[in-house]
């Protein structure tokens, strides 16, 4: 390795990844892949010392307060990151790195090859990569999430509208504190591992109560009053679905860095870390399947509430237009939501015009008016056709009972005789009475 190389370290998962190293290299590595400035930020000294000494960077280990980033890449970016490292499969775990720039060269080459097996004696190191990018990734997230429903989490998490949510603030404050540690010493100590498992309870209860109210907004748009469903809807998306969105959106990543911590301080304490490693995913798991099914339920709600029938949409011709309104914007805010979470996102509203709900009320009138026709005439035709199969039933009993009697004595003679009856026998007897 000649003076002009510069060391890179990465952890990579998917498309999150932490980098250490010569600022030069790691500067030239984001124009290689275009990564913008806000998909950035930067790493404490601690995490970076520890990344840097995972991947062999030998002069790097040698030294401190190494540089570093964690950052986020693009489909775009992540697909040259391949390209670097020379495949084409998704790449998890340790990768080094190397800039060469030999005198006289133009531009600059980066290699990238992906580390061999860790020394066991460092694997933990990567359980805490993992942690601080899982942090790392939540914070990001949650930060677009609130750029993208236009709101300020400063302002939500003051709010005091429910006292069951305990001190969000509070709570997101000592996890800052806490994380903030980490990054510089890699390590978290007792008392502030005291502080921070203190605060389980307070986040499952706020993301509680976070969902309930999520209920209850679904609820309030199933009301039978149309009047009153209109205004709980504008209600919902003036400002109430946001608020209970960004706290559950604060409740779940403040979750995301109180296991990250947890799986920090397993390692730290010398635990069972696949143990920890599979507690944390069931509990994930728990609450991100209730929260799945609250903003599916609610987006089920949203969309029976707009899907009236035509007599109502052109009985309310200006009510309709401001419940379209405010369930666009309801279905927009959970779209955002389920995407920062990597939920299924709602369908989008289709609004159904006022005039081609007067083309299918004349529709579903005509035909019903048609139809009703075809019933009565097909009624009225019934009767004389019974009445005409009874007749003729009749008719043709009485003329089987005249070519019975017309029958030759010839041919009566030729047949079995009979038995009458009685019937028969009497009217035998009349007509010979008649004849003497």
């Amino acid at each position: 390795m000649s003076d002009n190389d510069h060391e890179l370290s990465l952890y990579v998962d998917g498309k999150n990844a932490l980098v250490a190293g010569d600022p030069t290299a790691i500067a030239e590595l984001f124009r290689k892949l275009d990564v913008k400035p806000e998909d950035r930020a930067n790493l404490g000294s601690g995490v970076a010392d520890l990344l840097a000494g995972l991947a062999g960077a030998v002069a790097m280990a040698m030294s401190a307060n190494i540089p570093g980033n964690s950052f986020h890449m693009t489909p775009e970016s992540y697909a040259r990151f391949l390209e670097l490292v020379g495949s084409t499969e998704e790449k998890l775990g340790i990768v080094s790195g190397v800039l060469r720039q030999s005198d006289g060269r133009i531009d600059t080459i980066i290699e990238l090859v992906s580390s061999s097996p860790v020394n066991p004696a460092a694997a933990a190191n990567v359980q805490l990569m993992a942690a601080t990018l899982a942090i790392r990734v939540a914070l990001k997230d949650l930060d677009t999430l609130v750029q993208a429903v236009d709101a300020k989490l400063d302002t939500i998490v003051r709010d005091n509208r429910d006292e069951a949510l305990g001190n969000v603030q509070g709570t997101t404050h000592v996890l800052d504190k806490a994380f903030g540690y980490f990054e510089e010493t890699a390590r978290l100590n007792d008392a502030l591992w005291d502080q921070v498992s203190g605060q389980a309870a307070a986040l499952a209860q706020a993301h509680a109560v976070a969902l309930n109210h999520l209920n209850t907004i679904a609820d309030s748009l199933t009301v039978k009053n149309f009047g009153k469903r209109v205004n709980n809807a504008e209600a919902s998306a003036r400002g109430e679905l946001k608020h209970w969105l960004v706290i559950a959106a604060v409740a779940l990543t403040n979750m995301v860095r109180l296991d990250a911590l947890e799986a920090v301080r397993s390692v730290q304490d010398g635990s069972d870390s696949p143990a920890h490693e599979r507690h944390i995913a069931k509990a994930r798991e728990r609450r991100m399947t209730t929260t799945s099914t609250a903003i599916r339920n609610l987006s089920d709600a949203i969309s029976k509430a707009v899907d009236v029938d035509s007599f109502t949409r052109i009985t309310n011709p200006l009510e309709m237009p401001r419940l379209y309104t405010a369930a666009e914007e309801m279905q927009r805010l959970l779209q955002v939501f389920s995407s920062s979470f990597g939920m299924p996102e709602p369908a989008s509203i289709e609004r159904t015009q006022w005039h081609e709900s007067v083309i299918r009320l004349g529709q579903k009138a005509g035909g019903v008016v048609v139809n009703s026709a075809a019933a009565v005439a097909e009624g009225v035709a019934s009767v004389p056709k019974a009445i005409g199969e009874t007749v003729e039933d009749t008719i043709l009993h009485v003329a089987q009972g005249i070519e019975a009697r017309r029958r030759s004595p010839g041919e009566i003679e030729k047949q079995e005789p009979q038995p009458e009856a009685p019937e028969d026998l009497a009217i035998t007897q009349q007509q010979a009475g008649s004849a003497n």
